[in-house]
């Protein structure tokens, strides 16, 4: 019996994660009463939709002791991710520009997992408040939604709490801030408001509408990539907003607790931290690794081509937030192969973005110089050290199974699409933007194709493919072994 799923404390925790959804709504309503607009309804049913779902089962539950083991904790990671994109469908099939159930479904997972594909084809015809659900969605999603429930309900504060903490949080290992769980997701949380402020102030001062700069803010600080304008970016033809960009995408990219610590002991936190080092040297080897491919083409030579462009493009893809631009799609295959391997690295654990994590590449690497040195010398102990910890031997094989089953996902998700007849080269593109929860398009999903035009099936891999890129594959693979539902 010890081994049982507490069937009630999963009910009650998805309740309250229901009626904070309902609650989150009430936002982009108010936003389309300010605007005069009447997608306001279509909040307002949800939200009461919403409401009516999660409060009684909170009333149900709420005498009922919340036991949240490991068991549990998977369970509820795995699950909320898709209960919130199933009631956040409701505005998006209600408002004055509605879209089908599958591309509602599609956008919304989208927006949860950070991801940033869209099914909208013509974001500029839909309302404020709409176009608000869709920045809000990442900017919720972008450090995740157990880790927003562990800020705001105190009864989490223990290891209930933990076990929903790690199996949400990305990476190799899980370290805590301080004792109390809820204080660690209050200390991210505050981390997370003030970058997005800040964001928000700066591209205000430049271009950008107050509006605009919210949303755009959302979805850079949580590597989401949704725009508010159908040439994303590009509509501003600003040079200062790819700066501000760059800056808060590559914040988004680096691991929150390391932000904590330059923010409580000093920039050279984040200077003396390995990974971070690592990923900021990716950055610039990979942006002049653009630069060069740019001069072989014969690229004309201007401050935007060598340097906003390429160097905008790249963090982009590393941090997995898919803000595109146009001229990417003309750069050649090298740009087209860099951008794939920048797409399925992804950036520091910890952090707001997708993809494998520079954390167990740097292990996978290591790992393998390992195994080369002992072909020459078998007799030879050797460790594997990320910053500053020696890591065991579980923990090294738990990272190459992890970037065995992602590449194996990537490479059979390539392969059923290209069943529906795209090229290996679109096919491989869509599935490693979405398993990166990347967001990126090129080819039939680029320019001048759209993931709204894709069939229903592959729209449904896809949302699935950014699950399980989104939940880090164990937390959604350990679902699907029997052995995890016996008793």
């Amino acid at each position: 019996m010890r081994n049982r799923l507490n069937i009630k404390s999963i009910i009650k925790v998805l309740g309250y994660l229901v009626a904070m959804e309902a609650f989150i709504m009430l936002i982009p309503l108010a936003v389309c009463l300010f605007y005069g607009e009447d997608d306001w309804a279509s909040f307002a049913v949800a939200s009461v939709f919403s409401s009516g779902v999660s409060f009684p089962v909170i009333l149900i539950t709420r005498k009922s002791r919340t036991v949240i083991r490991a068991k549990e904790g998977f369970v509820i990671t795995a699950l909320i991710w898709v209960v919130y994109g199933l009631f956040g469908t409701i505005p998006f099939m209600l408002c004055s520009s509605p879209i089908n159930f599958t591309d509602a479904m599609f956008e919304t997972i989208s927006g949860f997992t950070t991801t940033g594909v869209s099914a909208i084809v013509d974001v500029e015809a839909q309302s404020h408040g709409i176009l608000l659900w869709r920045a809000l969605t990442q900017w919720i999603g972008g450090l995740g939604i157990i880790l927003f429930l562990l800020a705001m309900l105190p009864e989490m504060n223990k290891s209930d709490g933990l076990s929903m903490f790690n199996a949400e949080t990305s990476g190799i290992t899980h370290d805590k801030l301080h004792p109390r769980i809820r204080q660690t997701a209050l200390s991210l949380w505050a981390i997370y408001v003030v970058v997005t402020i800040v964001s928000v102030v700066l591209l205000w001062i430049g271009p950008m509408n107050l509006f605009d700069s919210v949303c755009q803010s959302f979805s850079a600080i949580a590597t989401g990539g949704f725009s508010t304008r159908n040439d994303g970016i590009s509509y501003w033809h600003s040079r200062y907003v790819m700066a501000v960009l760059i800056i808060v995408m590559t914040v988004g990219g680096v691991n929150f607790m390391v932000l904590y610590a330059a923010w409580k002991k000093g920039i050279r936190q984040i200077v003396n931290n390995e990974v971070t080092r690592i990923f900021i040297c990716s950055i610039v080897v990979s942006y002049f690794l653009f630069v060069i491919s740019s001069i072989l083409r014969g690229e004309e030579s201007s401050v935007d081509n060598y340097l906003f462009l390429p160097l905008f493009h790249v963090v982009s893809a590393i941090t997995s937030t898919g803000f595109s631009i146009s001229e990417a799609e003309g750069w050649g295959p090298f740009a087209l192969f860099l951008t794939i391997m920048l797409m399925l690295s992804g950036s520091c654990a910890g952090s707001t973005a997708g993809g494998i994590k520079i954390d167990r590449l740097i292990v996978i690497g290591r790992n393998l110089l390992n195994e080369i040195k002992k072909t020459v010398y078998p007799r030879r102990t050797y460790v594997i050290n990320l910053n500053g910890s020696f890591l065991q031997n579980s923990l090294i094989s738990r990272v190459s199974a992890f970037v065995t089953l992602y590449i194996i996902i990537v490479l059979i998700s390539t392969g059923i699409i290209t069943m529906y007849g795209y090229s290996f080269s679109d096919s491989l593109f869509m599935v490693s933007s979405c398993m990166g929860c990347n967001g990126l398009g090129y080819g039939a999903t680029g320019i001048e194709g759209s993931y709204a035009y894709l069939p229903v099936s592959v729209k449904w891999l896809l949302s699935l493919n950014m699950l399980i890129g989104r939940l880090e594959l164990f937390t959604f693979m350990v679902l699907l072994l029997p052995s995890f539902w016996r008793k």
